[in-house]
């Protein structure tokens, strides 16, 4: 019985491999075939950009709606609108540049799925013209029980703002500014208050996210599980070490009072480099001195620290378990070619 079923077509250009020749889940046997799942729970779709709105996906499209999903994650969605988006072809016999509104179609997409409890547009580029069109008309009537949402944070304010009690929130990597804070804020206070668990993912760079990351975590005062992961994309001779990052967390955490578990990961392409990832046992202490209520601590060499109960004579935090860390991980998960 399969209950998760993950379609990845990115291999496959269609812009030069002839329609009858293209092995896609999109040709009729394997329509078929998708319509024939009918205990699927959930579903990810790699490699179909553009099912969402394409009037010759319409089939496509119906096998979809016809799901009853809890879980769906779209990686990749085509906004047309995105001006430099150039993942359509062009010229006399390229087919009419669709102009439909890309919101509308979302909220039918989740209309269709009463019991979508998770949402993820992973890798998905909104336009200005969508997020509008979504931000005035998504309601909570269209998202009843959905409790989890990956999305940029742009996205995610659409959606606080519509008002689902959203319980888990990841919000990709993106550029902070004073507008894109400020569409958070203006989200119910109901709405913020329910959230629980609160991922971020940000840039290195980002000088008004580091300048007001308190701000940021305060969104959403009621966290209990905080993870934040930092993009270092800077040269070999002007690498940070990650406890630069893991104190500027650990500082702006204060905003968070019910705070029971906190994750610091740190992205880099300089892993190699000695003591990169190294937070010394000290500053987990401290941390958690700040913290009382703090449970566990994922530092970004991916160590689980615990802490002894307040009982014990024990005083110090102790290494629990270990976490692989996906950055290194899959860019080993292949042999090398010669």
């Amino acid at each position: 019985m399969v209950q998760h079923l993950g379609l990845d077509l990115e291999w496959i250009d269609s812009w030069e491999i002839p329609q009858d020749q293209n092995p896609s889940i999109l040709q009729p046997d394997g329509m078929k075939a998708l319509s024939l799942t009918k205990n699927l729970h959930s579903l990810c779709l790699w490699g179909v950009d553009d099912w969402i709105w394409e009037p010759t996906q319409a089939r496509y499209r119906e096998t979809i709606f016809n799901m009853k999903l809890a879980r769906l994650e779209i990686p990749v969605m085509t906004d047309v609108k995105v001006r430099w988006s150039c993942s359509r072809p062009r010229g006399p016999d390229a087919p009419p540049e669709w102009d439909g509104d890309l919101g509308a179609e979302i909220r039918k997409l989740l209309q269709a799925q009463p019991l979508l409890e998770e949402f993820a547009l992973t890798e998905t580029k909104i336009s200005h013209e969508t997020l509008s069109s979504l931000e005035d008309s998504l309601q909570s009537s269209d998202i009843p029980k959905l409790k989890s949402l990956e999305a940029t944070p742009d996205v995610v304010a659409a959606f606080v703002s519509a008002g689902p009690r959203l319980e888990s929130l990841n919000l990709l990597l993106a550029s902070w500014n004073e507008f894109v804070f400020s569409k958070l804020s203006e989200a119910p206070t109901a709405a913020r208050l329910s959230v629980q668990r609160y991922s971020i993912r940000v840039w290195y760079s980002d000088e008004w996210l580091w300048s007001h990351l308190a701000k940021v975590f305060a969104l959403f005062p009621n966290v209990e599980h905080l993870s934040v992961a930092i993009n270092s994309l800077t040269s070999s001779k002007e690498v940070e070490y990650a406890k630069h990052y893991f104190d500027k967390v650990a500082s702006s955490m204060h905003v968070l009072p019910l705070i029971r578990s906190v994750k610091v990961r740190y992205e880099t392409l300089y892993p190699e480099t000695a003591g990169i990832f190294e937070v010394g046992e000290d500053a987990i202490a401290e941390l958690k001195m700040s913290y009382p209520l703090l449970e566990t601590i994922i530092n970004p060499k991916g160590e689980m620290w615990g802490f002894p109960p307040r009982d014990s004579s024990v005083g110090v935090p102790k290494v629990i378990g270990r976490i692989g860390n996906e950055w290194n991980e899959w860019q080993n998960d292949l042999p090398l070619v010669d």
